[in-house]
C-alpha cells in the first residue's frame, strides 16, 4: 500500500496546483451550487482500521483450509438493476456517486489524466478527485482544458494498483457487469460471484485485476477454489495479496512454463505441467517464523522442484531455512501480468 500511496502523493500535488489556477477559479464561479453527493470511503481512519485487521496477510501462511469457509454474503437485493448495485458497490470500495449524468465519466477521465486509480481507497485523493471533477463537470469546462498544462505526461502509476484503460474508460455499472459475467463464464456459482463482487475490501480496480488474472488462467484447473479464497479477503491488504498473486501466476505461465493446476489451500499455489510447485508471494518481507516454517514443510507442497517468488525480500535466516528444505527463493520479482485494453 505504501507504493500506491506514494504514487498518489504526486497526483494530489497536481490537483492542488490545478485548483489554484485562474481557469479553475472561473469554473468554480460558474459551477452548480449543489455539491457532489458525498460518498463514504473504506479507509477514513487508517490507524483504527488497522487495529481491526487480524494479522494482515499472515493468514495465508498459516493453517491449511480448503478454499474459503466463509464467503462475504450479499448485502443487496440481487434483483436490483446493475446501475443501482454498481453504486452500492462503489460506495463500499472507494468509488463515487453515479447519480449525476456524465459526472462519473468526468471523474474517471481526470483519474486517467493523473494516471491514478479512480476507485482509490485514499480518502484524501478521492475527495480531491470529487472536488475538481465536479467543478469541471458543472461548469462544462472539460478535464483536458484544465489539466493540459499542469499534468506531465511522464507521470506513471504504480503497477500494483492494476489500473488500466479498462478501468479508466468503462462506466462503473458496465465494469461491474463485465466482471460478474466473466466470473459466471468461468463456471463459478452465483454465491461465489456475489461474494466476490460485493466484498467491501475489493475496489472495482482490484476486483477487475483479479477477475482478469483468473480469466487469463483459462485451462488451468482449480480456478473456482482460488475465487472462493479471494472472496474471503477480510482486509484491503488481503484483497491485494490475492489479486497480485494471481497476476504473478499469469506472468509465470506467460514467460516461464505452462501451469496445470492452481490451489487455494491456505494460500494460492500452482503446479506446472511438469509437476513443479510455484508459490507467488506479493509481500515486502518474510522472516523465519513458526508460520513460515510450517508452510515450508507442508506435505501437499512436496515436489522435486518448488519455488517461492517474492516481490520483496527474505531474511537471511528464512532464505537459508527454505533452501535447506528444498525451496528455491526468488526475490525482488516485478511481475505484473499483461493487462487487457478497454472493450
Amino acid at each position: 500500500m505504501l507504493q500506491i500511496r506514494v504514487a498518489e502523493v504526486a497526483a494530489l500535488e497536481q490537483l492542488d496546483a490545478v485548483s489554484k489556477t485562474e481557469t479553475f477559479a472561473k469554473a468554480l464561479g460558474s459551477a452548480a451550487v449543489r455539491p457532489v453527493k458525498a460518498v463514504g470511503q473504506i479507509i477514513t481512519n487508517p490507524v483504527e482500521t488497522a487495529k481491526g485487521v487480524p494479522g494482515g496477510v499472515q493468514r495465508f501462511f498459516g493453517r491449511v483450509k480448503r478454499g474459503a469457509t466463509n464467503l462475504w454474503e450479499a448485502t443487496t437485493d440481487s434483483d436490483k438493476p446493475s446501475a443501482d448495485r454498481a453504486e452500492e458497490v462503489a460506495r463500499r470500495v472507494g468509488g463515487i456517486s453515479v447519480d449525476a449524468l456524465g459526472y462519473e465519466q468526468e471523474r474517471r477521465q481526470l483519474a486517467k489524466e493523473l494516471k491514478v486509480d479512480p476507485y482509490t481507497t485514499n480518502p484524501v485523493l478521492a475527495a480531491k478527485l470529487d472536488e475538481v471533477a465536479w467543478v469541471t463537470f458543472s461548469a462544462r469546462l472539460g478535464i483536458n482544458t484544465l489539466t493540459a498544462v499542469l499534468i506531465p505526461g511522464s507521470m506513471a502509476i504504480s503497477g500494483t494498483t492494476f489500473t488500466t484503460d479498462l478501468v479508466w474508460d468503462t462506466p462503473t455499472p458496465e465494469l461491474l457487469r463485465l466482471n460478474e459475467q466473466k466470473l459466471r463464464d468461468m463456471g463459478l456459482s452465483n454465491e461465489v460471484v456475489r461474494a466476490m463482487t460485493r466484498n467491501p475490501w475489493y475496489s472495482l480496480t482490484v476486483l477487475t485485476a483479479f477477475v482478469t488474472g483468473l480469466e487469463q488462467l483459462q485451462g488451468v484447473l482449480g480456478r473456482d477454489a482460488v475465487a472462493k479464497l479471494a472472496a474471503s479477503a477480510a482486509s484491503e491488504d488481503q484483497a491485494h495479496f490475492i489479486a497480485e498473486g494471481t497476476q504473478m501466476l499469469v506472468r509465470y505461465q506467460t514467460t516461464a512454463e505452462p501451469l496445470d493446476t492452481v490451489t487455494a489451500q491456505g494460500t494460492v499455489t500452482a503446479r506446472t505441467r511438469l509437476g513443479a510447485v510455484v508459490v507467488p508471494a506479493p509481500v515486502d518481507y518474510v522472516a523465519w517464523t513458526q508460520r513460515v516454517a510450517e508452510f515450508a514443510r507442508r506435505s501437499d507442497l512436496k515436489a522435486s522442484e518448488r519455488s517461492v517468488w517474492l516481490t520483496g525480500q527474505m531474511s537471511s535466516r528464512a532464505q537459508r531455512e527454505l533452501t535447506t528444505a528444498g525451496w528455491r527463493v526468488h526475490e525482488d520479482v516485478q511481475w505484473a501480468a499483461p493487462q487487457p485494453a478497454a472493450r
